[in-house]
């Protein structure tokens, strides 16, 4: 191990470890300072630790205006200050790590610490796990930097930065960790888990040592009266999924309703807060974080009727809080939701079955885990959540089973998770914590090769072996006098030939050598191409059409199309940024004979998809931004589908000269 300070940078585990000691401590304070934060602002706006009693002692008109109060303040300093401070806080560091190797702007914790600790104290319906995670990522980021980490070593210490935010928030080291390796990075190695797992014990022991061995919840005792309690679990995993699947739906749905309301950016959170302030109005539980409803609702004190209308009430409150553009996060709401479906199924079995059902508040806290389960697509985290705040082995059980099942069905039904569905909307899908829509939209006819060796298929061997011996190639496609595909051979399959040249001159034929189905069509996608490069020990594919060879497509070239690909979007999310506040000039070389140009989309583009223009194929130059005035005003990455409409204005990249072709056919010159 080296640690150095300056220039150096850290190498080895050892090292590792040590960072995510300071992480993991940094990120405790911060948790807890964050938690002091909403306290402060929840005094200030409602004068009382408990929204619910305040809203209901207070004059009407303070309730519906102090969720729009909130607003107010948060808008400009979002706006202004750091824009991935908007919304719940976790897509944006997935992306990070996605994009940017876990590189994120100081700035975010502060900004995000004030926006979020704001809204959730005036009552937005958000909570505050989201943005401690993203504060402590932030933290970990700037950690990571200042030390020089390499770029590996940096994205492991921003999850451990962020499941040391969960840890220290809910006292729960085991499901901090899980949180980090389940959701963002996908990766259950040792050298990546460890240090994760000693951020997050390091961060809960802060926390315990400065505020004391807290719970977030006042959990009920639980046993398991009968076995026939199993069937309404089960009923509670389906049930819960179905909420999932509806948060995750309504959330996205307000959130692009939002998204096109022509009015300024600044003044939808205010329009937010003042919808949210209105069902407060008549709900007051769904204001704010929400913990007092939860704590109500595991202690048998909310009735199932209520219990089943806030399931649909905090989902618009939640949806409205966040569509509009406030900060905070879902996982605070996840858990009230899965209480009010835990009490209300627990209800009505415990009604209809006193004796062989439990409590309510005992479904309650099942339903917690499930929603969670369900919304996150991480059964695992939520299992442990819910078990490291009961302490109670005697819950897993029907905990593993309605987990499970809420995570199935929101996974066989809606495929994306709350997270993963923010980053697909951008066109960025999620297996496994890596980036996999990149080459699944490059399509293999773009990277034809043809250099490459084939033979037909009633060669001889011995003539094979002398062509193919010294040579440039490693693999060798078969074919018949139609240039028909049928296999291809690799040097090292040819070796154990060599010896007996008697035996291949007389018998051996190239048509014998053939190793059938290494191929692909032209009409696929590089991401196929590297599916097949992972089960197959080759260095090159036979791109077929009709089943004729036509070409191949190499290794290297799909892994240079990978990196290219990357570099072009950690571009483009640059530009995203520098664009939002500061126009970029119409024309800036980029060396060796490439451009990036900002330009007004000519005309024959409108009502056309960037699929249809095919501008990478026609010019090799590709569309990084594209920029939208009115409505509404927004920066973005397109996706293929991105249809281009009058008055967008296009950034490209590419070859100078390409540029210019390009332009000049556009306009008709």
């Amino acid at each position: 191990m080296k640690l150095h300070f300056g220039k150096s940078e850290f190498s080895g585990h050892i090292g590792l470890i040590l960072l995510s000691v300071v992480v993991g401590f940094l990120a405790g304070l911060a948790s807890i300072a964050f938690k002091y934060m909403i306290q402060y602002f929840q005094e200030l706006f409602w004068a009382t630790p408990s929204i619910i009693g305040s809203a209901a002692a207070q004059p009407w008109y303070r309730t519906l205006l102090l969720p729009a109060a909130g607003g107010l303040l948060i808008s400009p300093l979002i706006y202004y200050g750091a824009r991935e401070a908007k919304g719940h806080g976790v897509p944006e560091i997935m992306e990070s790590l996605i994009f940017r190797g876990g590189k994120i702007p100081t700035k975010v914790a502060v900004v995000k610490a004030l926006a979020s600790s704001i809204c959730i104290s005036s009552g937005g319906s958000v909570g505050r796990e989201g943005p401690i995670v993203q504060i402590s990522s932030t933290i970990a980021s700037a950690a990571g930097r200042l030390f020089h980490v390499k770029e590996r070593s940096l994205r492991t210490i921003v999850a451990a930065g962020a499941g040391a935010g969960i840890g220290g928030t809910f006292n729960a080291p085991i499901a901090g960790a899980l949180f980090a390796v389940e959701i963002l990075l996908g990766d259950f190695g040792v050298f990546s888990f460890s240090p994760i797992i000693v951020a997050s014990v390091i961060s809960t022991l802060t926390t315990r040592m400065l505020t004391g061995n807290f719970a977030a919840f006042t959990v009920p005792q639980y046993t398991l009266t009968s076995v026939w309690e199993i069937g309404p679990y089960i009923l509670l995993g389906l049930a819960s999924g179905a909420v999932a699947i509806l948060f995750i739906k309504s959330l996205y749905f307000l959130e692009d309703r939002f998204d096109s309301f022509p009015v300024h950016p600044l003044l939808k959170p205010i329009l937010g807060g003042l919808l949210v302030g209105g069902i407060g109005l008549v709900f007051p539980h769904v204001l704010g974080l929400g913990y007092e409803s939860i704590d109500f609702c595991l202690q048998n004190q909310i009735g199932f009727l209520l219990a089943f209308i806030l399931i649909f009430v905090k989902i618009c409150g939640t949806s409205l809080t966040l569509g509009s553009g406030g900060s905070g996060g879902i996982f605070a709401p996840s858990l009230f939701l899965g209480a009010m479906t835990g009490n209300f199924i627990g209800s009505i079995f415990h009604n209809a079955f006193p004796s062989s059902i439990s409590s309510p508040g005992a479904f309650s806290l099942v339903g917690m885990g499930a929603v969670v389960a369900g919304a996150t697509q991480a059964p695992i985290t939520a299992i442990i959540i819910i078990f490291e705040l009961t302490n109670d082995y005697k819950i897993i059980l029907p905990l593993m089973l309605s987990c499970i099942i809420a995570s199935f069905m929101t996974v066989g039904i809606h495929k994306e998770s709350i997270y993963t569905m923010k980053l697909k909307r951008r066109g960025i899908l999620i297996q496994d914590g890596r980036e996999v829509s990149i080459l699944r939209a490059l399509p293999v006819k773009n990277f034809l090769n043809q250099d490459y060796l084939a033979f037909t298929n009633n060669e001889s061997a011995v003539k094979i072996i002398n062509e193919v011996i010294g040579g440039k190639h490693h693999s060798f496609q078969i074919i018949d006098s139609d240039k028909n595909y049928l296999g291809c051979f690799s040097l090292n399959q040819l070796k154990k030939y060599l010896l007996d040249r008697d035996v291949l001159e007389s018998v051996i034929i190239a048509e014998d050598l053939a190793v059938p189905g290494i191929q692909i069509d032209y009409e696929e996608n590089l991401e196929s191409a590297l599916k097949i490069f992972g089960k197959k020990d080759v260095e090159e594919l036979a791109v077929v059409k009709k089943g004729k060879l036509i070409g191949v497509i190499k290794r290297k070239d799909v892994i240079e199309a990978y990196n290219h690909e990357i570099s072009k979007r950690e571009a483009a999310s640059g530009l995203i940024q520098k664009l939002k506040f500061t126009p970029i000039t119409r024309t800036a070389d980029i060396g060796k004979g490439y451009r990036i140009s900002e330009i007004n989309a000519p005309t024959v583009f409108w009502g056309k998809t960037l699929k249809e223009l095919n501008l990478k194929a026609r010019h090799r130059v590709d569309v990084l931004v594209i920029k939208r005035s009115y409505p509404p005003q927004t920066i973005t990455i397109p996706l293929a589908e991105e249809k281009i409409r009058e008055g967008d204005q296009l950034v490209l990249a590419g070859p100078t000269e390409e540029i210019e072709r390009m332009m000049k056919k556009s306009n008709g010159i």
